[in-house]
């Protein structure tokens, strides 16, 4: 099993999509199947570019979605065109798109289950590239576990900011508002890890006053008041500028005593009620619930993708892919391609590539969830 990965900044899509294809294949005797992430600018020239990766790899086993951003080979290129190509022999690969999965989720998820050709494994991964305006992960993901388990999930959503339409793609084959995406089944159980934007600024607190969507009480105090005591200073009078760096953490276990790194997912505050004290969440919770407060800054995020690098582990993996959240990158931590050298760094032999979503794909607790101000990184050994 071998790979290989190119990137290209051309602005032409045909040129870059051949330049990048050539890289990802050069000392591959033949590729068995390729992934392609394509930055936002190309617009229509999407199809020319295809074309040119599809010639130049020699199949039509690609699979792909456009995005915020692409990074590989040490390399990050946001928000501009910008093509990444990670190409495989020797891996059993099988990829699909799935035009619509909207209203019929587990017959979408049970397609791409036969894509496996047998009984699951743990050492299969499922990697998804949804189009996130089609795409209710509330009632997608645990239909796909259900479907795959026990094969791990990663993945992320779709993207174009220049253009508003989001792209999925298998070979020459372009969708919008669908699924793409490829089942690998390498010998070895794929390493995965989860690094976060946020760090815990409370403890667990107990819900013990709700209603719906809005939490009125934490441990017996107004909500408000607790979310106002972490945001402190002029944050905690402009609430609305507050709720882009305070998150609600909402652990993974409801039996947790404390919040572990990559053991909770984080949520925006979706709305402020002061006549009651309460703030709401995009996900109802009920009396009882556990619940923390996270902030959302740099210095923590660097330091959590130091410890994620050390917790999967070293080596030198065939192939890795890294699904990064598109309020990264560089006006998050204040330097470009900062990530893109910490992989680099850490695993110099492999070839990575990825890609900035509209949001991630990856476990929390054991499971697939929906993640935000994430990277999600899965790596492949021989």
């Amino acid at each position: 099993m071998r790979a290989g990965v190119g990137i290209s900044g051309e602005p032409d899509a045909a040129t870059a999509g051949r330049a990048a294809a050539k890289a990802a294949a050069a000392g591959l005797e033949s590729v068995d199947g390729a992934l392609l992430f394509a930055g936002p600018g190309y617009g229509d020239d999407i199809s020319l570019l295809l074309d040119a990766a599809v010639a130049t790899l020699g199949t039509d086993a690609l699979v792909g979605a456009s995005s915020h951003g692409v990074l590989a080979g040490g390399q990050e290129h946001e928000e501009e065109t910008a093509v990444a190509v990670l190409a495989w022999s020797g891996l059993e690969s099988v990829p699909f798109l799935v035009a619509d999965p909207s209203g019929d989720e587990a017959a979408a998820c049970e397609e791409i289950a036969m894509r496996l050709g047998g009984t699951p494994r743990p050492e299969d991964l499922v990697v998804i590239l949804p189009d996130p305006r089609n795409f209710d992960a509330e009632v997608f993901l645990p239909e796909l576990a259900a479907a795959v388990a026990p094969a791990q999930v990663v993945g992320a959503g779709s993207g174009d900011p220049l253009s508003d339409e989001p792209l999925q793609w298998v070979g020459r084959n372009i969708a919008s508002g669908g699924v793409a995406g490829v089942v690998l089944r390498p010998r070895r159980r794929p390493r995965i890890a989860v690094t976060q934007a946020c760090r815990p600024v409370t403890e667990l607190l107990t819900v013990t006053r709700a209603r719906g969507h809005w939490v009125l009480e934490l441990d017996g105090r107004p909500a408000l008041d607790v979310f106002r005591e972490v945001a402190r200073g002029p944050l905690a009078e402009d609430l609305d500028r507050a709720a882009a760096f305070i998150l609600a953490a909402l652990p993974s276990d409801p039996r947790a005593e404390r919040l572990e790194p990559a053991s909770y997912l984080v949520r925006h505050v979706v709305g402020f009620e002061p006549n009651e004290n309460a703030f709401a969440l995009p996900v109802a919770l009920e009396t009882g619930d556990r619940m923390g407060l996270a902030l959302r800054e740099p210095e923590s995020a660097r330091e959590d993708l130091k410890a994620a690098l050390q917790r999967i582990g070293g080596g030198d993996p065939v192939l890795g892919l890294y699904f990064n959240c598109c309020a990264r990158g560089a006006g998050f931590f204040g330097v470009p391609g900062l990530e893109a050298a910490y992989l680099e760094n850490a695993f110099r032999k492999t070839p990575i590539a990825g890609m900035f979503g509209s949001c991630e794909i990856g476990p929390i607790g054991g499971r697939p969830e929906l993640l935000t101000y994430t990277g999600v990184l899965a790596l492949i050994d021989g």
